[in-house]
C-alpha cells in the first residue's frame, strides 16, 4: 500500500513539475484546446434537443461548458481536487438558470420523428467518441509529459555540469597570457577548453567531442578528468596516449574527439594536433599568420593509436590560436562555407587587441557570415 501511495505521489509531483516547466504559450494552447473540445461536446448535446434555441442561448451554453471544462483541467493539473465540488455546484446553478428557457421555445422536431432519432444517435456517437478521444489524448500526453520532464531534467543537469567543467579561462603564466572560452550551440556543449599548470609549466588544450547532448557531455567530463590526472610530468603525446588507453574502452565506438594540445615545459613549446583544425600562429616579427596542420587522426578513432608533436618557436608578441570547427563550419544563405581563411586574415589585422576582444572579433566574423550551428570554442595564447 505504501508503495502505491508513493507511486501516486511521484506521478502527481511529475505532473506539476512538467506543467511548471512548460512555456506560457503552450499552456495557453492547452487551455484553448480543452475549451474548444468541450464546447464542441456542448454543441452535440444541444443537437439532441427538439425545441428552438436562440443564438444567445446557444452561445452561452457552449461558452459556459468550455469555461467549466477549462477550470476542471486546471484543477486536475494543480491537484486542488477539493475545488471540484465547488465547480460542480456552480456549474449546476449556472445551467439551471440558462436551461430554464429551453422549454419555452417552439417545437422544431417531433419528439418521436425519424429525424429526431437520427439526431439523437449521431449526437450520442459524437459525444462518446469525442470524450474517448480526449481521454486517450490525456493518457498519451500525461505519460509522454513525464518522460519529457525526466529528459528535460537530465539535459538541465548536463548543462550545469558543462558550465562547471568549461568555465572561461584568463590567466598569465610566466611569459604567456592565456584566454580560453567555449560558447555552446545548445543547452549542453560538446567542446572543452582547459589549462592545467603547476606554476612553471602549463598544458592548454581544446577538444571537440563528436555529437551533442548528454553522451557528449559525459565523455567530455571523463576526458577532462583524465587529462588533469595524467598531465603532470607527461609530454603532450604521452598525455594523449594515456587518455586514449584509459577512455577508449569506456566510450561507444562511434564517439571520438578532435584535440589540439599546447604545452610549455619551461623550455620548449610543443603542439600536438589529433584530427583538429590547424593551429594559427601570428608571427609579430613579420606580421604573417602561419598554419600548423594536424599530424594524427582524431582521438578515439582506432583502438591502438599513437600521437606526434611539433616544437614551436614563439617570440614576444606572437599569438597562438586553437579553435574548433564551430567557428569555421558556418554557412551563408547560399550554403557556402566560411572556412578558416577569414579568421586567419582577421587575426593578422587584430593581433594588437586584448585577448577577450580578439576572441569576440573572431567570433563576430563567424556570426556575421552565418548562424551558429555548433559549439564555438577557442584557446588564445600571447607570448609576453
Amino acid at each position: 500500500m505504501a508503495s502505491v501511495l508513493e507511486r501516486l505521489r511521484s506521478v502527481r509531483l511529475s505532473r506539476r513539475q512538467t506543467w511548471n516547466s512548460t512555456p506560457w504559450v503552450m499552456r495557453i494552447c492547452f487551455y484553448a484546446a480543452v475549451f474548444l473540445l468541450f464546447a464542441s461536446v456542448s454543441a452535440l448535446v444541444l443537437l439532441l434537443r427538439t425545441t428552438y434555441l436562440s443564438p444567445l442561448e446557444i452561445f452561452l451554453n457552449v461558452v459556459i461548458t468550455g469555461v467549466f471544462a477549462t477550470a476542471y483541467a486546471a484543477v486536475w493539473i494543480w491537484q486542488r481536487y477539493w475545488v471540484i465540488a465547488v465547480l460542480l455546484i456552480c456549474e449546476r446553478g449556472v445551467f439551471s438558470v440558462v436551461g430554464a428557457h429551453y422549454r419555452t421555445g417552439p417545437l422544431l422536431i417531433a419528439a418521436d420523428s425519424p429525424l429526431h432519432r437520427q439526431h439523437q444517435v449521431l449526437g450520442v456517437i459524437g459525444i462518446v467518441w469525442v470524450s474517448l478521444g480526449y481521454l486517450l489524448f490525456a493518457a498519451f500526453f500525461g505519460t509522454q509529459g513525464a518522460r519529457y520532464f525526466r529528459a528535460h531534467n537530465e539535459i538541465a543537469m548536463a548543462a550545469e555540469i558543462h558550465r562547471a567543467l568549461v568555465p572561461p579561462i584568463h590567466k598569465t603564466i610566466r611569459s604567456f597570457e592565456i584566454y580560453g572560452i567555449s560558447v555552446p550551440s545548445g543547452e549542453v556543449g560538446g567542446d572543452l577548453v582547459d589549462v592545467a599548470t603547476d606554476g612553471e609549466s602549463w598544458t592548454g588544450y581544446v577538444a571537440d567531442i563528436s555529437g551533442h547532448g548528454v553522451s557528449a557531455g559525459l565523455l567530455m567530463a571523463m576526458f577532462k578528468t583524465a587529462m588533469r590526472t595524467g598531465v603532470k610530468g607527461a609530454s603532450s603525446t604521452e598525455l594523449l596516449a594515456e587518455v586514449h588507453r584509459a577512455l577508449y574502452p569506456l566510450k561507444t565506438p562511434n564517439m571520438f574527439a578532435t584535440v589540439g594540445v599546447l604545452q610549455w615545459t619551461g623550455r620548449v613549446l610543443n603542439l600536438a594536433l589529433a584530427g583538429h583544425l590547424p593551429l594559427l600562429h601570428y608571427v609579430q616579427s613579420c606580421g604573417e599568420v602561419r598554419e600548423y596542420p594536424a599530424l594524427d587522426l582524431p582521438w578515439g578513432i582506432l583502438a591502438d593509436q599513437t600521437f606526434h608533436s611539433t616544437e614551436l618557436v614563439c617570440q614576444t608578441g606572437d599569438i597562438l590560436v586553437l579553435l574548433t570547427d564551430g567557428l569555421t563550419e558556418v554557412f551563408d544563405s547560399s550554403g557556402r562555407e566560411m572556412g578558416i581563411g577569414p579568421l586567419k586574415e582577421l587575426l593578422g589585422k587584430s593581433a594588437s587587441q586584448k585577448l577577450p576582444e580578439l576572441f569576440s572579433s573572431l567570433r563576430a566574423t563567424a556570426l556575421n557570415f552565418g548562424r551558429q550551428d555548433d559549439d564555438q570554442t577557442m584557446l588564445v595564447v600571447r607570448c609576453l
